[in-house]
């Protein structure tokens, strides 16, 4: 719900209860976005969070605890999804997705979630009549799914899916928007024999005063994608390539 004074954040709060999910609307990366947990922490942080965008309203939402972040990234031409590609995150709900490690295709996701995630981004895309590339941000919990944001551009994650998949979805997306033939996509090399995990790099050492917890503003200053057989040997590269030192 978008409000624009203390008074009316706190009965909505309390109304829905907490903890609660708060930012300014209109922002990248998560800037200003927290989660808080009391009347008090909500005060401040809308404070905050006017400060940095003074002429929209705040955006407040219920906060959904030990949910799983899913997304769906796919190009669309007409409102019809030409491709797609679904991603779950291994952290839980509430860090952002750029500071997120994303492994795909899902590995620990319900048949059925991945199924309604699917429905729901061929409606969003047939309502929306898309054409071109479209992200979708869900949280799931219990084959349970909502949808935190769709965004009608490509998102950080289509190189990434571009290259586990080896189709291109940039050079797909560019076709459609243009009103190009695109060529006929075989729906069995999108079912994988491997795994792809994208791990995100931060750099906490070289930023002083940094918070090095992940929460819903993006910190990564960087990002790898590494594939292997199962999900541990992708996962494991993946940490390693970012600097992860092993105890010995």
């Amino acid at each position: 719900k978008e409000l624009t004074n203390i008074e009316n954040a706190k009965t909505f709060a309390n109304k829905v209860g907490y903890p609660i999910l708060i930012r300014p609307s209109y922002v990248l990366s998560g800037a200003a976005m927290n989660v808080v947990f009391n009347d008090d922490d909500l005060e401040t942080y809308i404070n905050a969070a006017s400060f940095v965008s003074p002429e929209h309203p705040v955006v407040i939402s219920k906060f959904i605890e030990n949910a799983k972040e899913i997304e769906i990234d796919a190009v669309a031409n007409k409102g019809e999804i030409v491709i797609y590609a679904i991603s779950e995150h291994v952290e839980n709900a509430g860090v952002h997705s750029g500071d997120a490690t994303m492994v795909l295709p899902p590995q620990r996701t319900y048949l059925e979630t991945i199924r309604r995630i699917k429905k729901t981004a061929r409606k969003l895309a047939k309502a929306l009549n898309i054409t071109g590339p479209f992200n979708v941000q869900f949280i799931a919990k219990e084959n349970e799914i909502k949808v935190i944001e769709c965004n009608l551009r490509s998102s950080r994650s289509f190189p990434f899916v571009s290259k586990v998949f080896k189709k291109n979805f940039i050079d797909l997306a560019t076709r459609v928007i243009l009103g190009k033939e695109i060529p006929p996509i075989d729906k069995s090399s999108l079912d994988l024999d491997y795994v792809g995990v994208k791990a995100p790099q931060f750099s906490f050492s070289r930023l002083r005063g940094a918070d090095p917890i992940s929460h819903v503003e993006m910190a990564s200053t960087g990002e790898v994608g590494c594939i292997g057989d199962d999900l541990y040997e992708a996962f494991l590269k993946s940490v390693i390539s970012i600097g992860f030192k092993f105890p010995k």
